[in-house]
């Protein structure tokens, strides 16, 4: 059940991309985001980390707009989202991706491209349009494949990329529509160190003009790449605060067994 509709509703603030209240999320009597209000400022990297089951995957799916909340209520810059499914979110721009890789693996890395960029720009996904008539669109998924740097792979099968190349692609997919807000959830998951160091170098190059949500583990990537980090425990907001001040914070060190520290 989504708060009352007579709930107060926050004043609007500038710079501010997300706003959540008391938002909650159970599953068969299990809480697994409890009763969260946060506002997420825009633009930088604003990284979502905790222990394993802390929620943070469930709030990007609140946020996203795949799971309603059970209680509360969501905004996104001035506008209420609380009861919008992901594809009417998305058209907002709010953009997402997934733990799994989610790609076309028997299609050629450029043809994934082509038609994450033609269902923006038409609004549907066709197989059947021959590169050289493509247009803008073709300009526009080369620009995409050198934003991610696998321009020189375009014609490969993207079941044959390695593991970091194919999580780049599917970021291409979703950075397609020019998205104001990704959301990313554990984008470095089984990488190596190289592949993780080349999606870092990635994020840090699409982040300016973006907000940028991330889940993510390493500890050392979140330090190093986050403007701002907020930390989930058991479905709560424990701290937020910049790297620095997280690094710091003796509740953090302790809910992580001082791996921070």
């Amino acid at each position: 059940m989504t708060a009352p509709l007579d709930a107060p509703e926050p004043a609007d603030k500038p710079g501010i991309v997300f706003r959540t209240a008391g938002l909650t999320r159970r599953f068969s009597g299990f809480t697994a985001v409890n009763n969260v209000t946060l506002e997420i400022p825009e633009g930088g990297v604003r990284t979502i980390i905790g222990p394993n089951g802390a929620g943070k995957t469930t709030f990007f799916n609140l946020l996203s707009g795949l799971l309603p909340p059970s209680e509360g209520r969501m905004w996104f810059r001035d506008r209420e989202i609380t009861t919008l499914r992901a594809y009417q979110r998305a058209r907002l721009g709010i953009a997402r991706s997934f733990q799994i890789t989610n790609i076309f693996g028997r299609l050629s890395v450029y043809e994934n491209v082509r038609l994450a960029v033609q269902a923006v720009h038409d609004g549907k996904a066709s197989f059947f349009v021959p590169r050289g008539s493509m247009g803008n669109l073709a300009e526009k998924t080369e620009r995409v494949l050198h934003d991610v740097g696998l321009y020189d792979v375009r014609d490969a099968r993207a079941e044959n990329l390695s593991h970091g190349d194919q999580r780049r692609l599917e970021i291409g997919l979703v950075i397609a529509s020019d998205p104001p807000v990704l959301l990313l959830d554990e984008p470095l998951a089984g990488m190596s160190p190289t592949e993780t160091q080349e999606t870092v170098d990635l994020i840090q190059r699409i982040s300016p003009g973006r907000t940028i949500l991330l889940v993510e583990h390493d500890i050392d990537v979140v330090m190093a790449i986050s403007t701002t980090i907020t930390v989930f425990q058991t479905g709560a907001v424990l701290a937020i605060g910049t790297p620095q001040e997280i690094r710091g914070n003796e509740a953090v060190q302790r809910a992580y067994l001082g791996e921070l520290a």
